[in-house]
């Protein structure tokens, strides 16, 4: 994908990718075991300029996908939390739209605010947004659809995470259009990993050009393992 059919705030979250490192470039091994020329560590978002930036970048996609009249930004426990906290700031500060972010409890509460959703108490039919990271094997989504569907009886009108890897999950799809067949949901990455490697490897202002030789790894890391 080349760097024109970007729009620029997503052209500038690579850029803040690169700059806080939480994208980097070299020879890692993934939790999977396979060997990968690029990172992708977003707990590098660690500050507050950071995570409110971050959260611009959410509130920029959930509105260029049109899902801003929903109910609440739910953030699934841990990494979601203060997903769906800066998301829901950013779109009341930046874009006057004042709407619930909502989390789970890893477990239920007995006592006093009860229960095992914190934030926006959801309602039957509610519209929610899902904001995550990266997902990998979809894992987090596949426990919190039946929860929210099941349990809330709210509608997932759609899932916001940072990068797309684009690798194969368990059969010749990616990891994330196995989860949209399984769980009949509509997840929309900031960027992917082939806008990120086009983008990168042409002049840009985050000051990191891809060489030659690293954009041949990421090809052949891509033919290996991508679908």
């Amino acid at each position: 994908m080349s760097n024109t059919t970007l729009a620029t705030y997503q052209q500038d979250f690579i850029q803040f990718l690169v700059q806080c490192e939480v994208l980097t470039f070299g020879d890692f091994v993934t939790k999977s075991g396979r060997k990968t020329p690029y990172f992708v560590n977003t707990g590098r978002f660690n500050s507050g300029a950071k995570i409110a930036k971050l959260g611009n970048f959410y509130a920029e996609h959930i509105l260029h996908h049109s899902l801003e009249s929903a109910t609440t930004i739910f953030g699934p426990a841990y990494k979601g939390v203060p997903l769906c906290v800066t998301t829901s700031i950013a779109l009341a500060t930046k874009h006057n739209i004042d709407i619930g972010f909502t989390f789970n409890r890893k477990e239920a509460k007995t006592h006093g605010d009860k229960g095992v959703f914190v934030g926006h108490q959801l309602s039957e039919g509610d519209s929610v947004v899902l904001v995550e990271d990266v997902v990998t094997a979809g894992t987090t989504l596949k426990e919190m659809t039946p929860m929210l569907r099941d349990e809330a009886k709210v509608n997932i009108s759609g899932v916001i995470i940072s990068v797309d890897r684009c690798e194969r999950g368990s059969g010749s799809q990616t990891a994330i259009e196995e989860v949209q067949s399984l769980l009949n949901i509509a997840v929309h990455p900031i960027v992917t990993i082939h806008d990120i490697r086009a983008y990168l490897s042409q002049e840009n202002p985050s000051g990191v050009i891809l060489s030659r030789e690293m954009q041949d790894n990421i090809d052949r890391y891509l033919e290996e393992y991508g679908a």
